[in-house]
């Protein structure tokens, strides 16, 4: 008698068709990861990115300036100073008539001698003053010169501050992206002023802020600075 054969099955492990692809998981992560950066940029520019500091007008003895608050909550100036730069060459013009001595030697000497101080470096009016929100600040920084009679044809003038909110749960988030280098806690900004108006610059020589101020700045055209550059 013959014997039957066996016949032997395979079974083949379930195909899982519900399964997402590779594809489909990396434009997942690209979806998530830049929604939140798109939050986490708009959440920081809400909070922290709309303080600005702007020029408004030169004043008899000194300059009018404006701080704006554009968030939400109120800021808190810490510190806000007025450096001009060591070491600098800096223009100088009279701006009244005045009695000079001339020595034997050609040398003029000016009254009060040809000494004087930059009152601005010495303002700090604005440290621990509260900037409500949505609100806009002036203040008036004393002159760049101690004479009444002398002031900066061109000068270079860097201006440091620091703000930092008055709420404690935004002022930890603020350190800690402090910490982690998304921004930095003192702001720093550089302008040249040429006839009382100031401009801002980035650059370091004051010959080549003044080439570029006088370029672009179309008020400053008819200055003598601007016209004695072309």
């Amino acid at each position: 008698m013959a014997r039957r054969k066996k016949k032997t099955t395979r079974l083949s492990a379930p195909t899982n068709t519900a399964r997402p692809s590779r594809l489909w998981h990396t434009f997942q992560w690209f979806s998530v990861t830049g929604f939140l950066v798109a939050a986490f940029t708009v959440t920081y520019q809400h909070f922290f990115g709309n303080i600005s500091l702007e020029f408004v007008r030169s004043l008899a003895r000194g300059y009018e300036f404006q701080l704006k608050n554009d968030t939400p909550s109120d800021r808190l100036v810490k510190m806000f100073r007025v450096e001009p730069p060591t070491n600098q060459e800096v223009l100088y013009k009279t701006t009244q008539s005045i009695y000079a001595e001339v020595t034997e030697t050609g040398r003029i000497i000016l009254p009060s001698s040809n000494i004087s101080y930059v009152p601005a470096a010495e303002f700090k009016e604005l440290d621990g003053q509260r900037l409500p929100a949505n609100s806009s600040s002036k203040f008036r920084i004393p002159p760049l010169s101690s004479n009444s009679w002398m002031e900066p044809e061109a000068a270079i003038v860097d201006i440091r501050y620091e703000i930092e909110p008055t709420n404690s749960l935004l002022l930890a988030l603020e350190l800690i992206l402090n910490a982690v280098g998304v921004r930095e806690a003192e702001r720093s900004e550089r302008y040249v002023v040429i006839n009382n108006y100031w401009v801002a610059s980035q650059s370091e020589p004051l010959r080549e802020a003044i080439r570029i101020a006088c370029r672009d700045e179309g008020s400053l055209a008819k200055s003598s600075v601007c016209a004695a550059k072309r």
